[in-house]
């Protein structure tokens, strides 16, 4: 058994954490699933401190996730992935707590504008090819470089390197490139009435 038991509050190590950093660094996803859930309670309830919601602080752990995804590369060489790990997440809580500030002032501007309510069509409602098609309609939305880029991340399986070299981008040009391309296809399928993460869209599988 790869995790330690998380029985109390203080957080027991990974065994063997070091193996599943590299694993990790070499794309292997479960191994990143084994870190994803170990770590998630400790996240949550610092996340939870900054955005004093439990959507929000979902939010910003997964987007902080798929940034390490992204950077997986460099997780072998990481002495304190706890330490890591909260140095993403608090960067996203910042990012959460700018864009709070300015959806508020925006709120203030628009009060006085009738909102319409949205169609709140759940995940369970869609039929998977149903989902399949609203993804890849969403993608086809996507400015032409963002599009290749995720189509050669998600169909064609290739490594941030790997874009990087065939696009001739430099790779945090990709990176970037991928995390903007996976949240214009979540606010597409919002839109849409179909709430999917961040982490389920980077490794949707077609």
């Amino acid at each position: 058994m790869i995790v330690a038991s998380i029985g109390s509050m203080a957080l027991k190590r990974i065994e063997n954490e070091s193996a599943v950093l590299q694993q990790i660094s070499e794309g292997c996803e479960q191994s990143f699933g084994v870190l994803f859930y170990h770590y998630l309670p400790v996240l949550q309830s610092f996340a939870l401190k900054f955005t004093r919601s439990t959507e929000a602080a979902e939010e910003v752990i997964q987007e902080a996730f798929v940034r390490i995804w992204l950077n997986r590369d460099r997780l072998d060489e990481v002495e304190n992935i706890q330490a890591y790990l909260y140095k993403f997440v608090s960067n996203e809580c910042l990012s959460y707590l700018r864009k709070a500030l300015r959806q508020e002032k925006a709120m203030d501007e628009a009060k006085n504008v009738p909102l319409q309510p949205l169609n709140n069509e759940t995940m369970e409602s869609v039929h998977f090819n149903e989902l399949k098609g609203i993804i890849a309609r969403a993608v086809e939305t996507l400015s032409p470089q963002r599009k290749t880029v995720y189509q050669l991340s998600r169909l064609e399986g290739l490594s941030i390197p790997e874009i990087s070299e065939k696009l001739n981008l430099s790779q945090n040009t990709v990176k970037n490139t991928l995390i903007t391309a996976l949240k214009c296809i979540r606010a597409n399928l919002i839109a849409n009435g179909i709430e999917l993460s961040l982490l389920f869209l980077l490794f949707w599988k077609k």
